[in-house]
């Protein structure tokens, strides 16, 4: 697992990758308390939750990658479209121990995309690609992790939406493969 921890943010709108030193007051937080931390610090409160002020956080948790049994959990957040609160999932899986290992403390997606398509984001410890990922929309979530188990390798940690997430229904998730 990586020592140095950083905050990975990619912009949407320009496709770009900031890396950033974890600020003190997020050093002690993991998992659901650094979503509810950065959503408090950056998220307007009264933003549209499907608009460009909104933000899509992936944390692990604080155990992730200390080699105990079902620690490796890593907390999905941002502002609800179902609810217009605060949403927060826990999830198992690769995901969190993947980005724990490149040294992400916290992956934090904003903006909208400036233009029309779908995309993969691929990171690695080079950082992220945005490649087109338009021949996967409507294969549900099944179909579409295989394809891109075939792309990235078996090992690959994956989280994917489905129909639902490419419709933009306010009930819609994010899948974690393990």
């Amino acid at each position: 697992m990586a020592s140095n921890q950083q905050i990975w943010r990619v912009d949407v709108h320009t496709q770009a990758l900031v890396r950033q030193p974890v600020p003190a007051s997020w050093e002690r937080l993991g998992g659901r308390g650094l979503v509810a931390r950065i959503l408090l610090d950056e998220v307007p409160p009264t933003c549209e939750p499907l608009g460009p002020y909104n933000k899509l956080l992936f944390c692990p948790g604080l155990l992730v990658g200390h080699i105990l049994t079902s620690c490796d959990r890593i907390s999905i957040g941002g502002k609800s479209p179902l609810t217009g609160g605060v949403k927060e999932a826990n999830a198992g899986g690769t995901t969190g121990l993947e980005m724990a290992c490149l040294g992400i403390k916290a992956l934090i997606i904003e903006s909208l995309p400036s233009q029309p398509g779908w995309w993969v984001l691929h990171f690695t410890s080079a950082g992220v690609r945005f490649l087109p990922a338009d021949d996967l929309v409507g294969l549900g979530v099944y179909a579409t992790a295989e394809k891109l188990r075939e792309r990235y390798g078996k090992k690959a940690a994956i989280a994917l939406i489905g129909p639902g997430g490419e419709m933009k229904l306010s009930a819609a998730g994010i899948q974690n493969l393990d």
